[in-house]
């Protein structure tokens, strides 16, 4: 129904980009120094220091990369592999979400990130990490005593700085600056002013993809049997993170590769928003593939015309697998689910979709809000009357916390859940689980869309499944069948499952949702999953030039890509103490794969 719509669609994309990038090189130069010049930038390149610029497609596993440059959604991508660079997965551990994969990449520590949603029981509220005060927090912990890869550097549209300078839709430095502190005229968005194609481009495609938001939802109600709920804060998301951010976020990187700033890292989470609502391997999934690509293609040209010297990486920090929402299989939210086995109201939060919205209008309020005083007066009145506006119609006085009341608390996080007890301040052990709550824990564990329940007694962990249950006492003791093997074949698996188990902030029960015939279950309103492992998930990969291509081969999880781009700082930057806590998690636990 929708092919003649897509075909017209894409052929306006494909005529736009075109027309954007039919520029000379000359052109090109003149315009990123005209930009440097308007901003009050200095210029650094030539400094004689080798630089390294990442470019992070969020959720995209090793797989459905392949897969999609197969079928012509990656073109640049496919290109680079030719030319230059070198492809490889890894594993990103677990969970295998963006705040965990994150810290370890630019720390080397992810210690104490559990999900990227739990419940702190000693607050008494869930911590969300698409808040910015929980991922200021966040990286204030994993980077105590470290130094970020990008110190000296720039962030762009990621959940941590990694020690940045200058950072430009960064949850963790928001309400720390803005982009235009210190930048003369009307800053940043001199972009519009010296692209004209560009502005046209942003209006169109911006009306592009709200029609896109329409025409998809629209077919996948009447199309297909399972799918996600209608959110109505979803368009607005796409028009933002699709569009506007893309394209704020792609200028400033080139204009910092033309200054010659040393690292840089942006995250493009265009798939991630789309995979999660249609499908990994869903076409509005490959369309925001597609559209990352072309972002790749000016990064890289940039960079080959610059001065100063850059290594070009495109890596993901997990992928997803294909999944359906519990709701859609059983009729009812797993909160829900629970809620009848205790026979109790069960405390349950699933609001991404708003909180996601929030944080893209609040970056552009902010960055409004510091070009007020650099407007002319009548223009700074407009501009303020409609952040004013915005800021009341779509923010609100909504705190950053989310209090909860509950003796139960299950928080539904993608392909992983988790079940709190305030019944204690710490882990509540099986025994008193069981006996608060009997036969709780055999029912999950029965339960068709649960794949394995983990939990403690004392010191020990125990992982159980539908066939088997292990329990490590400092070695491994299986009963029946081996519950990690019976979802996942992978070696890693059992190191990662006891190092998250042993979080301080860990749920009392851990979840991960069953996988069967590739398709996984989902505790949240999403068509593809991540957090825990089975499938795609677990597994993204890393592109990156063949002259570092040997450096790179031996890595296994996340925390090994910290230590090859701390290799990019100066001597003096690389010295960094160890962190405390990890050590108490491997005394506990054993095996261990991270820092």
């Amino acid at each position: 129904m929708l092919a003649p719509f897509h075909r017209c669609m894409t052929l306006v994309q494909q005529v736009l980009v075109e027309l954007f990038m039919i520029v000379t090189d000359t052109f090109y130069r003149t315009k990123y120094r005209a930009a440097s010049q308007q901003l009050g930038l200095s210029e650094r390149a030539g400094s004689g220091r080798r630089g390294f610029v990442v470019i992070q497609i969020d959720s995209l596993a090793h797989e459905h990369l392949l897969h999609a440059m197969e079928h012509g959604y990656a073109p640049y991508l496919k290109k680079m592999l030719d030319r230059e660079h070198v492809l490889q997965p890894y594993t990103c551990g677990l969970p295998s979400s963006t705040p965990a994969a994150q810290s370890a990449i630019m720390y080397g520590n992810s210690y104490g990130v559990p999900a990227f949603r739990w419940y702190d029981k000693e607050r008494g509220r869930t911590v969300s990490c698409k808040l910015p005060a929980n991922l200021k927090e966040l990286e204030e912990n994993v980077g105590q005593g470290r130094r970020g890869i990008l110190e000296g550097g720039s962030s762009y549209s990621n959940l941590i700085s990694g020690g940045a300078a200058r950072s430009l839709f960064t949850l963790s430095t928001f309400g720390q600056g803005s982009l235009l502190d210190g930048i003369k005229g009307i800053g940043f968005f001199v972009l519009f002013a010296l692209s004209p194609v560009r502005t046209l481009r942003v209006l169109i495609m911006s009306v592009v993809e709200a029609l896109y938001a329409f025409a998809e939802r629209t077919a996948s109600y009447w199309k297909d049997k399972h799918r996600v709920r209608w959110e109505g804060a979803f368009p607005l998301v796409r028009v933002l993170a699709h569009v506007l951010i893309k394209e704020m976020q792609t200028f400033a990187v080139m204009v910092d590769m033309y200054r010659g700033i040393p690292n840089i890292y942006t995250t493009y989470n265009l798939y991630d928003n789309m995979a999660h609502h249609f499908g990994p391997l869903s076409r509005p999934a490959l369309r925001a593939v597609r559209a990352v690509d072309r972002q790749v293609r000016q990064i890289d040209r940039m960079r080959r015309l610059s001065a100063a010297r850059y290594d070009l990486y495109v890596l993901s920090d997990h992928g997803q697998t294909p999944a359906i929402p519990f709701r859609a299989l059983h009729g009812e939210s797993f909160g829900q689910y629970v809620a009848h086995l205790v026979s109790e109201p069960v405390l349950t939060e699933l609001l991404e979709e708003e909180v996601e919205a929030r944080s893209h209008i609040a970056f552009l309020a902010d960055e409004l809000r510091s070009a007020q005083d650099s407007l002319p007066p009548t223009t700074a009145r407009a501009v303020r009357r409609i952040r004013e506006y915005v800021e009341r119609r779509h923010l609100g006085d909504d705190a950053d916390e989310l209090v909860a009341a509950s003796d139960v608390v299950a928080v539904g996080c993608s392909g992983m859940a988790g079940l709190y007890f305030n019944q204690a301040p710490g882990h509540l052990d099986l025994t008193r689980i069981q006996r608060g709550y009997p036969g709780l824990i055999d029912r999950l564990v029965d339960h068709p869309s649960v794949g394995l329940v983990i939990g403690r007694e004392g010191h020990r962990v125990v992982i159980l499944g539908k066939d088997g249950r292990l329990l490590w006492d400092g070695e491994p003791r299986v009963v029946g069948v081996d519950p990690l093997r019976s979802l996942d074949p992978a070696g890693w698996t059992l190191a990662e499952v006891l190092r998250i188990a042993a979080y301080p902030k860990s749920a009392d029960l851990i979840i991960f949702g069953s996988v069967l015939q590739g398709v996984g279950v989902a505790f949240e309103e999403q068509m593809g999953v991540h957090g825990a492992f089975g499938g795609p998930q677990a597994y993204p990969f890393i592109i990156t030039p063949k002259r570092t291509a040997s450096t790179f081969a031996g890595i296994a999880t996340s925390h090994d890509l910290y230590t090859r781009f701390s290799a990019y700082l100066p001597r003096e930057l690389q010295k960094s103490a160890p962190p405390k806590r990890p050590s108490d998690a491997r005394a506990l636990t054993g095996p261990h794969r991270g820092p």
